[in-house]
């Protein structure tokens, strides 16, 4: 199907640029290393873990993995980040979410030093973006504009719809964007009109978990349809976006899995390659 973006592909691109910086860093004596913290059992965080340390190893990035129980208290669990960071061979830190609501708090996310958190999840990391002086672009957020430059499609001028708000793809999605001069609606659990705006976008960007969200009824014809949302149910994954019905109307629409999930990893791992060659510097 002509529609269907393939996100393996851009994936792929971006891994061999970053395995080829990480080869030459390493020939340097510099070795890129990500730590990843995974609180629990969720399973589409250990899916998503495990992705991210096999794509780790192909490119020359060290990993190492930190499991915490979800019984964890806040303080205690802010310890241990804090101890994580003493490692003064690591490039990148990031806490994989979503985190039980108990430990979901700024007080928790922003103990994370602002050069490793490659996430954006830091308030000092967010308003990088809203001033225009980040270095590097949030993982998914930064992945579903990859496949837009990757299309040559360009967000300056055009009406872009984002479906979620929340601090790790929405905000910061909507900033980039606003960035690059698009026209930007977003859209969270109060929108009351969610077909209707759509029908009007030239680009809709979901990042919601919730399947089904977005059907081919609410795509005008020839809008492109990137889909960040992630559903683990039964054992199999799926995103926000009906893709046999967006297909029909759309110029291009990303599919789940096989979308925008690998092409994320390829950019966070990016990003540690970049931190690790900005340390050196």
């Amino acid at each position: 199907m002509k529609t269907l973006i393939d996100g393996q592909g851009i994936a792929k691109k971006i891994n061999s640029e970053t395995k080829a910086q990480a080869t030459k860093l390493r020939k340097q004596g510099i070795v890129p290393k990500l730590a990843v913290v995974l609180v629990g059992n969720n399973k589409a965080s250990e899916v998503y873990v495990r992705q991210k340390q096999a794509i780790a190893k192909s490119v020359g990035v060290d990993f190492s993995l930190h499991k915490i129980p979800s019984a964890i208290t806040l303080n205690r669990f802010k310890q241990i980040i804090k101890k994580i960071q003493t490692d003064a061979k690591l490039s990148a830190l990031i806490v994989q979410l979503p985190l039980p609501e108990k430990l979901y708090t700024r007080e928790l996310l922003n103990v994370i030093r602002p050069n490793l958190d490659i996430d954006f999840l830091t308030d000092a990391n967010l308003g990088t973006l809203i001033s225009k002086t980040n270095t590097l672009e949030p993982p998914t957020a930064g992945a579903m504009l990859e496949i837009l430059r990757s299309l040559k499609i360009f967000p300056k001028g055009k009406q872009v719809v984002v479906i979620g708000a929340g601090a790790l793809v929405g905000r910061p999605l909507a900033l980039l964007l606003l960035n690059e001069r698009a026209t930007v609606t977003v859209c969270n659990t109060a929108t009351q009109n969610l077909p209707e705006l759509c029908k009007q976008a030239d680009i809709i960007m979901s990042c919601v978990g919730k399947r089904n969200l977005v059907r081919g009824n609410m795509v005008k014809r020839g809008a492109v349809v990137i889909d960040a949302g992630f559903v683990f149910e039964n054992n199999k994954v799926s995103g926000d976006v009906n893709v046999i019905e967006v297909a029909k109307v759309a110029r291009y629409v990303t599919p789940t899995p096989g979308g925008v999930g690998p092409i994320t990893v390829a950019k966070l791992l990016k990003n540690v390659v970049l931190n690790a060659e900005r340390f050196k510097k």
